[in-house]
């Protein structure tokens, strides 16, 4: 019983001494220990939860980076030479083509104008808009301006205004941006009309824009393949050339076999074999469909864009080379990024 007095009053005695310890004053401030203590544990908490809030959100940003619409990585070599080469079969759409092209700034009030002859060759007018071009019509008599009504509309796809585009991409705003790369930069834009689109602002160095801008309307311009971007429409303001194509909202294939997908991968051995012939349905179509031909010279997987159904869509023909009908692909210079290089071409 004595031994429990003691005990009892040991633990007393410790408690008043923690209490008197925590209400004695401390240097800072001259406040009580227990308040500094409190304020100290209030920090470190709100220090953690800043730090935890701050991962979450750059795990995201990195995420969202990775997971970005790539058309094109790397730089595009300047082959100018190869690209000069470059030729449709028809000589007057290519001249006729060329001068709507060095229009520049006059090109808001310019048109193509297209009919077939009865030789069965293409003639392209270049008019002004709400100007009847000269010649008459099948019938004799003078032809309407019907098409210079419909002013924005080519056989080329769509031209657009520079303040069109400045618009639908909210004045290019870097939110907005899907892809970058040597060639210039994609941004994802919104029409008045509602639809969405990929714009692809074609940086001019040392000519490059033009000169990809010219390939690409010349290539893929009038081309339909469900395998093979299409382009919607184009942008010539000065030296500014931009290209306007259909949104693809899957993203490409290299963002999907070498970027952060989750712990399992979305491609089962099924899909990648519908990606792998849809990808050659598409560049047969270009070599074999089409008069003249038109070799790619740059495929890789961030070329291969996905649809939501895992339909392979070919893009980005800025190295593309137009063939006539005696020639054949392999023929061609390998050109874009180092990669697998088929047999055929080294013994060529």
């Amino acid at each position: 019983m004595p031994v429990s007095g003691s005990n009892s009053g040991d633990a007393e005695a410790s408690g008043n001494f923690i209490t008197q310890k925590l209400n004695s004053k401390t240097p800072f401030l001259s406040l009580k220990l227990y308040v500094v203590i409190a304020i100290l544990s209030l920090c470190v908490f709100a220090a953690l939860v800043l730090m935890i809030f701050y991962c979450i959100r750059t795990n995201r940003s990195s995420r969202k980076r990775r997971m970005r619409v790539k058309h094109s990585s790397g730089s595009i070599p300047l082959v100018s030479k190869e690209i000069v080469e470059i030729k449709a079969s028809n000589g007057t759409v290519n001249k006729k083509l060329d001068h709507f092209v060095k229009a520049g700034s006059e090109i808001g009030s310019l048109e193509l104008k297209e009919e077939k002859g009865s030789a069965g060759e293409i003639r392209v007018d270049v008019v002004e808009r709400g100007k009847v071009s000269e010649g008459s019509d099948t019938s004799g008599g003078s032809r309407s301006d019907k098409s210079a009504v419909e002013s924005q509309n080519i056989g080329w796809g769509r031209w657009y205004s520079l303040q069109e585009l400045e618009i639908a991409t909210r004045e290019f705003s870097e939110e907005n941006v899907i892809g970058e790369g040597g060639y210039g930069i994609v941004y994802r834009g919104v029409l008045q009309d509602g639809s969405v689109v990929a714009v692809k602002n074609l940086l001019n160095n040392k000519g490059q824009a033009e000169k990809e801008f010219r390939v690409e309307v010349e290539a893929i311009g009038k081309v339909r393949h469900k395998n093979l971007v299409g382009l919607v429409g184009c942008c010539a303001d000065g030296p500014q050339k931009m290209l306007v194509y259909e949104y693809i909202d899957n993203g490409n294939l290299e963002q999907w076999l070498h970027g952060d997908v989750g712990p399992v991968s979305p491609l089962t051995w099924d899909i990648r074999i519908k990606i792998a012939i849809g990808t050659a349905k598409g560049l047969a179509y270009l070599h074999e469909g089409l008069e003249p031909k038109v070799v790619h010279r740059d495929i890789k997987s961030s070329n291969i864009l996905l649809d939501r159904k895992w339909n392979a869509k070919v893009s980005d023909f800025g190295l593309a080379k137009l063939l006539g009908p005696e020639s054949t692909y392999v023929t061609t210079r390998v050109m874009g990024t180092f990669g697998f290089v088929l047999t055929s071409y080294c013994r060529s």
